[in-house]
């Protein structure tokens, strides 16, 4: 018979930082997100729920979280999150620690725990417990489209891509690795959103700026320059095995140019990572993709991937 492992539940305190950072570091599944300097960016527009799970005094799980009345989401201000495990984390442990979870937040009055969690190909190992755990909760399911580059001997461009880039590069846009954030955030990417989603960025430019200063390797600008101007650019999240475009943006005018293919054509034709997140194609405020979006990440060899939110009632019956 297989050992059921006693969890202790705690919350996450400022004095545990060391504890919590060490972890994520050597978590099968942690990324720099998890880091509590980047979560803590903007602590003043979330309540901080983040939880810390003991086995034997051993800590052996967290769960970035927030709250909002009485759900708990993990974590509404990161692109993803669930539990964050040790290497060695087999299932009947990951299972344990679900279990303590549902349990600690049933105590703590909860109604509702909103989990959107990383795909296992982001992963040192399989990520996929809570896919398979879901079912037996009673709970709900949203799927999100993304978009994935597999690093692979050779990366397959659509020929399009390769004679826009080409031509590109004939005109006289030249691509480069830049720290002018406030350029790209001000002429770039504010104006682009406006102009065609009329919304702002996840992040305002001080804290994009406080998190680049903080995370220096992890975050890099890389931009398309026409003579001396900026006319395109991508802010890069780089974790362990892959590589995420957090946000994408051009100016309109120089659209035809081909300025944001060539861009993405010499950021991708040299990936060292094993994966290239283009990040998600939806229609905002739904599920259904944005055909056209979708369609110019494939030309540059990227394929659907799915980004699950799980929606668990927490006084429903336990396996």
């Amino acid at each position: 018979m297989v050992k059921k492992h006693s969890i202790k539940v705690i919350r996450y305190e400022n004095q545990l930082k060391n504890n919590w950072d060490g972890f994520v570091n050597e978590a099968k599944n942690g990324t720099f997100l998890f880091q509590r300097n980047f979560m803590e960016y903007h602590s003043d527009r979330f309540d901080d729920f983040s939880l810390m799970f003991f086995s034997d005094n051993e800590l052996v799980a967290l769960l970035p979280a927030c709250k909002i009345d009485t759900i708990c989401y993990s974590h509404k201000g990161l692109t993803y999150g669930g539990l964050i495990v040790k290497k060695e984390c087999k299932f009947q442990l990951y299972k344990d620690i679900f279990t303590a979870l549902i349990d600690f937040l049933n105590e703590q009055k909860f109604t509702e725990l909103i989990m959107k969690t990383i795909p296992s190909i982001y992963c040192e190992s399989g990520n996929d417990e809570l896919t398979f755990l879901h079912q037996f909760y009673g709970s709900s399911v949203e799927m999100n489209i993304g978009s994935v580059i597999y690093k692979r001997k050779e990366i397959v461009f659509s020929k399009s891509i390769v004679r826009n880039a080409k031509n590109a590069q004939k005109k006289g846009i030249e691509i480069r690795k830049s720290n002018d954030f406030t350029t790209f955030w001000n002429d770039l990417l504010l104006p682009r959103l406006e102009e065609r989603f009329s919304k702002k960025p996840i992040h305002s430019l001080d804290e994009i700026i406080y998190l680049k200063e903080r995370f220096l390797n992890e975050i890099e600008l890389y931009t398309a320059f026409l003579n001396d101007e900026m006319i395109a650019g991508t802010i890069l999240f780089n974790n362990k095995n892959f590589v995420k475009s957090q946000y994408i943006a051009s100016k309109s005018k120089y659209n035809k140019l081909g300025g944001l293919d060539l861009l993405h054509y010499e950021i991708i034709k040299n990936l060292k990572a094993d994966y290239f997140d283009f990040g998600t194609s939806s229609e905002d405020l739904s599920t259904a993709e944005n055909s056209n979006l979708l369609a110019w990440k494939e030309q540059f060899g990227a394929r659907a991937i799915v980004f699950p939110t799980y929606t668990f009632k927490i006084n429903q019956p336990k396996i």
